[in-house]
């Protein structure tokens, strides 16, 4: 393996027209879109086994690309290997989600104040307001919740390892906030409590920015606090079962 001076290492003797094009989706591919599709919509409910036998004969696929769906699905946290390979749907009480809210809450607020010291400050802020642009109140909930994501992934520093673990946060609560029903009145409240942390931001007010973000997150906890829609159940079939 051959390094270029000052860069990463290159594969030796080989040129682009050596490597063959890769489809653009495979089956495993197929068949984990389908499972996380059912999972965060609640279609397939928390605590449900997912036998490998029985899903591949209802997908019409072999077992090896459900076994792969599997797998990811498992570094996502949203399935469990059980012992002699059984998976099951893992299951957040309550509890446990408002735990893990904030748990964010609290990363955020030091997030926020490594900003302010960043020498990336303005940079920071200026993708913050392209992704707050991308906002508006009737999207659908997936494309609503993704925008927002990436708000505060920029304002709190998209290459930053404590963002990374805030976006880990959020993807374990994902779900639960995705089966909250969406309210245009509390879409109009993010837009101004999004609107506070850019202002704060800029003004390098870090105790105004805390108590922003404070307010921020305990909001979006008493909504899904409210809503979390506890016992939804399973689908008896999984949809849409063309694969590739």
């Amino acid at each position: 393996m051959a390094r270029r001076p000052g860069g990463a290492p290159q594969l030796e003797g080989l040129a682009p027209q050596d490597f063959k094009t890769v489809k653009r989706q495979t089956m495993a591919d197929n068949v984990y879109t389908q499972l996380k599709t059912a999972i965060m919509s609640g279609r397939l409910r928390d605590g449900t086994e997912l036998k490998q036998g029985e899903l591949a004969t209802q997908l019409g696929v072999s077992r090896v690309p459900v076994r792969e769906a599997l797998r990811r699905l498992q570094a996502e946290h949203l399935v469990v290997a059980e012992p002699f390979q059984a998976f099951v749907i893992t299951s957040l009480s309550p509890d446990q989600v408002m735990e893990l809210l904030e748990l964010r809450e609290e990363m955020e607020v030091f997030a926020l104040r490594r900003t302010l010291e960043s020498d990336m400050l303005q940079q920071r802020i200026r993708a913050a307001k392209e992704a707050a642009e991308a906002l508006t109140l009737s999207q659908e909930d997936e494309t609503w919740l993704a925008a927002d994501r990436e708000f505060h992934r920029q304002l709190n520093g998209a290459t930053t390892a404590v963002a990374a673990i805030i976006e880990d946060v959020r993807e374990r609560v994902h779900r639960y906030t995705l089966r909250a029903p969406a309210v245009v009145q509390r879409r109009r409240e993010v837009l101004k409590e999004h609107a506070a942390l850019i202002s704060a931001a800029e003004k390098g007010d870090e105790k105004a920015l805390e108590r922003a973000i404070r307010s921020h997150v305990r909001a979006t906890r008493q909504h899904l606090e409210k809503n979390m829609a506890d016992d939804v159940g399973p689908a008896e079939e999984i949809e849409g079962t063309g694969l590739i």
